[in-house]
């Protein structure tokens, strides 16, 4: 219900599923999907870089699994993450500008390409308000502080890592094979 309430008017063509090939985009991907009844729904592959070569197979597998649905890559292909880290050190908690240059900036420019002209757009996200104190505070549904068009909305922000898992396995979805790995965190 939220899904169909938050994207009531908005075109197809204005909006999009930002994916990182994580779980939870992957469960945020089918429940817009579903919602929405429809395949066709751009997604945002969010390519860093730094991608495990799991989620590079996971990704080649959900568009062979969804073929009506577009995926689309952002890429940042203009800066290097080691060449960034020898001149400013490794990202950490309170200085992330990987994630700037590499994941949101990217983003943008593809935005700015595909959505060229349109005043708004809704992206759909798979944050969640539990994985850390910063992000306990988001709302669930923002203006992108970031990309001054984008609406953002977050069907699963009051979801848990339980919630998470129990919606993959009873649905059997498909999803990226590093969490079998021992990984919690792939997005």
């Amino acid at each position: 219900d939220y899904i169909r309430t938050v994207s009531d008017g908005v075109p197809l063509t204005e909006m999009f599923v930002s994916f990182s090939g994580g779980k939870d985009s992957t469960v945020v991907s089918d429940l817009v999907l579903r919602a929405m009844g429809t395949a066709q729904i751009l997604h945002i592959y969010g390519d860093t870089t730094l991608e495990f070569p799991e989620s590079y197979e996971y990704v080649k597998r959900f568009k062979k699994d969804h073929p009506k649905t577009p995926i689309v890559s952002s890429k940042n292909k203009d800066k290097d993450f080691y060449e960034l880290v020898d001149v400013i050190g490794p990202p950490s908690r309170v200085m992330r500008p990987c994630c700037t240059i590499f994941k949101t900036g990217a983003i943008q420019r593809k935005i700015q390409t595909l959505f060229k002209g349109k005043k708004r757009i809704l992206t759909f996200y798979g944050i969640r308000r539990s994985e850390s104190t910063s992000r306990s505070k988001y709302d669930r549904e923002s203006d992108s502080p970031k990309i001054a068009v984008q609406r953002t909305a977050s069907p699963i922000i009051d979801w848990f890592d339980f919630d998470i898992w129990l919606y993959l396995l009873m649905t059997k979805i498909d999803f990226n094979d590093a969490y079998r790995l021992g990984y919690t965190r792939v997005g």
